[in-house]
């Protein structure tokens, strides 16, 4: 019964994709620096700019 607890959430895992990003190293932090400022995570950001942009661009 423990194994069945996450399989639904393992298969739903299993389906997500990555945007692979390569950016230079001082934008990288100065990212990370603004998050941390602003109390938030630097993938929380771009998931947020991306359901933006596609509401903005349907």
């Amino acid at each position: 019964m423990e194994n069945d607890k996450y399989e639904a959430q393992k298969k739903y895992i299993a389906k997500l994709k990555q945007i692979p990003l390569k950016i230079p190293p001082e934008t990288h932090e100065a990212y990370r620096a603004a998050c941390e400022k602003n109390g938030t995570k630097p993938v929380t950001e771009l998931r947020k700019f991306i359901d933006k942009y596609i509401r903005n661009n349907q």
